[in-house]
């Protein structure tokens, strides 16, 4: 208990130091030393925020254990806790307050219809940029037959205890069964990769509203995630391994934001370094900010296929 506390000590303390740079530095530049600081507060908080985490998955098991999913009081709090943070009663379309299942059902897919609806608009062109490419071999290996030993990474790379999708099945089920299930995985697999299609039913998916704020009020305040079935998590987890081996011959080094092993804050370091130039030079300068939510968040595929 004592190291728990300890935990939520520091990040106390980490969070109250950042939002004290955070508000100096709209106020005044900060110096090279207090941007550092920053840059490493965030990667503290990262790693406290991550033990903090698992230590009160180890508690909520320890109580689950010894209480169990029994007809309990214990068992009814939790569930009825999560019924509760889970339920959307009331929300603001316009600085209207919506209520009622059905006003507030067709605000959320008439907001997501409208954001998530590729725009009519003309595309830049990607024609005579140099793009890095691929050799005959990495590109061979891209394409290659399925194997168990991909499939089997593939499953223990991921979370035991993720949310299932209309399959109703998670990975824990997964790796204790997969023995009996890799056939099935196998031929799914095969097919797959001799046709290059996915019937209907395998990408049937729940779509998930996760709130971004403690307590949310906008539509905008919520991320949608996709709860899709094993098979599919599966394939893409695969899929998703074999491009890994090959990014780092076409992602640009430059590229500090969605690339594993960098970190979006190395932006901001670069970032102050050309301004404090451009000012110790005394040169013009022009800085263009970007809003990663909608490049990251919806993606044209006709234009990524361009693209590709």
């Amino acid at each position: 208990m004592s190291l728990f506390l300890n935990i939520e000590g520091k990040i106390f303390e980490v969070k109250n130091r950042l939002s004290f740079l955070d508000t100096k530095g709209e106020e005044a530049e900060l110096v090279e030393e207090e941007t550092r600081e920053l840059h490493d507060l965030s990667i503290n908080l990262h790693s406290l925020s991550r033990v903090h985490t698992s230590m009160n998955w180890q508690k909520a098991r320890m109580n689950w254990v010894k209480e169990g999913d029994a007809n309990s009081k214990f068992f009814h709090n939790i569930m009825s806790s999560r019924q509760r943070r889970n339920n959307i009663h009331v929300i603001q379309v316009d600085g209207v307050p919506l209520e009622g299942v059905q006003n507030i059902r067709t605000a959320v897919f008439n907001h997501f219809t409208t954001n998530y609806r590729a725009s009519i608009v003309v595309q830049p062109g990607v024609e005579g940029l140099n793009f890095q490419k691929l050799s005959y071999s990495q590109a061979g290996n891209l394409v290659r037959p399925f194997t168990l030993e991909e499939v089997k990474q593939a499953v223990w790379d991921c979370d035991s205890y993720k949310s299932p999708g209309p399959d109703g099945i998670n990975f824990g089920f997964i790796k204790d069964f997969l023995h009996e299930l890799k056939d099935d995985f196998m031929r799914f697999l095969t097919e797959f990769h001799r046709n290059g299609k996915l019937s209907k039913a395998v990408n049937s998916t729940f779509i998930a509203l996760i709130p971004k704020v403690d307590s949310p009020q906008k539509l905008v305040d919520f991320c949608p995630i996709a709860l899709i079935g094993c098979m599919y998590k599966v394939l893409a987890k695969v899929l998703t391994n074999r491009l890994r081996t090959v990014l780092d011959f076409v992602v640009s080094d430059t590229q500090s934001a969605f690339v594993r092993g960098k970190q979006i804050l190395d932006g901001i370091l670069i970032a102050n370094e050309v301004v404090d130039e451009a000012k110790r030079l005394k040169k013009e300068l022009l800085l263009f900010k970007v809003d990663f939510e909608k490049a990251y968040d919806s993606v044209d595929l006709n234009y990524l296929n361009v693209v590709m």
